[in-house]
């Protein structure tokens, strides 16, 4: 593909609103953001469940999902989060794609749970194909199409995960061809219009209109590797795309493979990923041979996986025969999936490729060219807006998922000022449970009821390490702090800028958390909890001193209430009993890409049951959207906003 000079516009931060990106059509009212955490199939079975239970909840007549103005999605959470927010008018129904909630789902038959709509999020991961070994023999066979190493895990989601719902334009090459955009106005405006040779390129845009329901402001984030300065050690900065800019918005130290120092703003998201040639006051002109697309921005946000690629291709680099034993094994399966993923010429080379595999002799295995499994890291060009500064030779930058860096999408949003509410939607694979240790005091102990297990990612959002546990390999027992610590934990050290909250409220969460699932007994409860927050200045993610935040924490664990609907329902009741015991349902392993109907139904239910639970209790999402939903808060917003200023 030949590379042309385009035309793009910068976007410089902090301070940041959505609203400021709003030309034609407005903003999404109100000041509620809601965030899908990482966790592979998992995160989009659970987040599924979520986003079903905010558009069964309704404030004002219409549907609560139609009224939140911000959507972070994080990994597993962009596989749905992504297609949910461009379906297009070709594509599922929107209750087709996220499924309804069903107040009644312990009448359903254990046969009736195995269904799923081939038009659900979920239905990709519940096919054989998404298994992790069947992910790889699929980058082999993109390998051998010509599908560049640094594109095969983007490529494979963009097959898998948006190509059945219409949002895949895809080259003879299989590289994507698309790019995306809030609107026509925007598009023509920020797009075509400064670039007439763009006019005919496929631009998928923000689904809306008909029996669509409202889209929110979306952040899909991902990470990009920078080097530190003066050492060997690579950290990550938080990147973000948006259907308007892409890049990162804060300050972030160390510098990218051109050796400048990254942030400051984002490009026009069609021009990420190019070479810079020019700068003029707030546009820049730009080379690039193909337009950033869905499928980067799903696969980058999602790269924990290729790590799952790279160790099976590596496996089989040492053992070529193993790797021809199973390509026979799953002949079946790898067929099936070039017939129903690839096209054309595409599609006749793969068959043709494969053949080639099970008719060649034994000793073909000693010189099979298998991808390099280093060389699977997703690399883009990257040139920051801090400092746009064009450079002879350029050299591409690695990229990351987005929860190497923070997996929860929370501090992405609280970098916009205009989000006041957070609903977020922590789909971990780490149940909440009763630990060994706490919440250190300071003093050689532990503050009393904090001894209390939760998923990795939150803690550095209050300035503490992940939860400890003791063993010979860490250095820590319970949670203690990053400031002042002897010692971080090797796999702490990646979220040590995260904090944006004080580290006093942490305890806080912890016993709420636990209060909400476990009083009056165990997991009785939905683990949901709020609680309204100073947001500490952190210039990593671009977040100044803005106004306070209020929290709702939906915690992913398992709820006896929901399983006991199927008491009367052995067959079901069984299938629970044994997934807990072999699976940890719901909390299922991250590494586990590939579900069952059934997992991904009763997931879903489970995790939509616990926020209708809430509501119905506590009305805890009615008084949000009270608070911070539209139309309801100008004044309040404005009086918080004022006091935080003030503070």
């Amino acid at each position: 593909m030949a590379s042309r000079s385009l035309i793009a516009s910068l976007s410089s931060t902090p301070p940041l609103s959505t609203e400021q990106f709003y030309s034609g059509s407005p903003a999404p009212a109100g000041s509620i953001g809601v965030c899908l955490s990482g966790g592979g199939s998992r995160a989009l079975t659970a987040g599924m469940g979520g986003l079903q239970a905010l558009s069964y909840l309704t404030f004002n007549g219409n549907s609560m999902l139609g009224q939140v103005k911000a959507l972070s999605t994080v990994s597993g959470g962009s596989w749905v989060g992504v297609p949910y927010e461009f379906l297009q008018g070709s594509s599922p129904a929107d209750s087709a794609f996220l499924g309804s909630f069903n107040p009644n789902i312990g009448s359903q038959t254990l046969a009736q749970l195995g269904i799923l709509s081939s038009s659900s999020a979920a239905a990709p991961v519940t096919n054989t194909f998404f298994a992790p070994v069947l992910l790889a023999l699929q980058a082999v066979v993109l390998y051998q199409l010509g599908v560049p190493e640094n594109m095969l895990w983007q490529t494979i989601i963009g097959l898998n995960i948006l190509q059945p719902v219409g949002l895949l334009n895809a080259s003879s090459t299989l590289l994507p061809m698309d790019m995306f955009s809030n609107d026509s106005e925007t598009l023509a405006a920020d797009v075509t219009g400064p670039n007439p040779s763009l006019g005919s390129e496929t631009a998928y845009l923000v689904a809306s209109g008909g029996s669509r329901t409202p889209r929110p402001f979306l952040v899909c984030n991902m990470a990009m590797l920078i080097n530190e300065t003066g050492t060997n050690v690579k950290s990550f900065a938080p990147v973000q795309a948006t259907p308007f800019i892409t890049g990162i918005m804060g300050a972030p130290t160390g510098t990218d493979n051109n050796g400048l120092t990254p942030g400051g703003g984002g490009v026009t998201s069609f021009a990420f990923n190019s070479i810079l040639e020019a700068v003029s006051a707030s546009s820049v002109s730009v080379s690039q041979t193909r337009q950033w697309s869905l499928t980067d921005i799903a696969g980058t946000s999602s790269s924990f996986f290729a790590g799952i690629l790279q160790n099976q291709i590596a496996q089989w680099e040492q053992n070529p025969t193993q790797f021809f034993a199973t390509m026979a094994y799953y002949l079946w399966e790898i067929y099936e999936w070039i017939k129903s993923h690839l096209f054309g010429a595409a599609e006749a080379a793969a068959k043709e490729f494969v053949a080639s595999l099970i008719a060649a002799s034994p000793t073909a295995a000693l010189t099979f060219n298998f991808p390099n499994p280093q060389d699977l890291i997703p690399q883009y060009n990257y040139w920051p807006v801090a400092d746009p500064t064009v450079v002879s030779n350029p050299q591409t930058t690695g990229f990351a998922d987005g929860g190497s860096l923070e997996n929860t999408g929370v501090n992405a949003l609280l970098a916009y000022s205009d989000i006041n509410a957070l609903i977020s939607f922590v789909n971990s694979n780490q149940p909440l449970m009763i630990g060994t240790y706490g919440v250190s005091d300071g003093n050689g102990g532990y503050i009393a009821n904090t001894y209390i297990v939760v998923d990795d990612a939150i803690p550095p959002l209050f300035g503490y390490q992940p939860y400890g546990n003791g063993n010979i390999n860490e250095c820590n027992k319970g949670y203690v702090l990053y400031a002042g610590a002897t010692c971080v934990d090797s796999l702490a050290a990646g979220y040590a800028n995260n904090q944006v909250f004080a580290s006093e409220d942490f305890p806080a969460l912890l016993q709420g958390l636990w209060a909400a699932a476990n009083t009056g007994g165990s997991n009785v409860g939905p683990a949901i909890f709020t609680q309204t927050l100073n947001v500490l200045p952190n210039a990593w993610f671009g977040i100044g001193n803005r106004a306070p935040v209020t929290m709702v924490w939906c915690y992913l664990n398992y709820l006896q209430p929901f399983v006991d609907q199927f008491a009367n329902n052995i067959d079901v009741a069984n299938f629970i009993s044994s997934d807990v015991s072999l699976n940890n349902f719901p909390n299922y392993a991250t590494i586990n890409t590939n579900l069952s109907a059934t997992q991904v139904n009763l997931m879903s239910s489970l995790a939509a049951w616990a926020v209708v639970a809430a509501e119905q209790a506590n009305q805890t999402f009615t008084n949000l959207f009270n608070s911070f939903g539209p139309g309801a808060n100008a004044h309040l917003q404005a009086a918080v906003a004022s006091e935080s200023l003030a503070v």
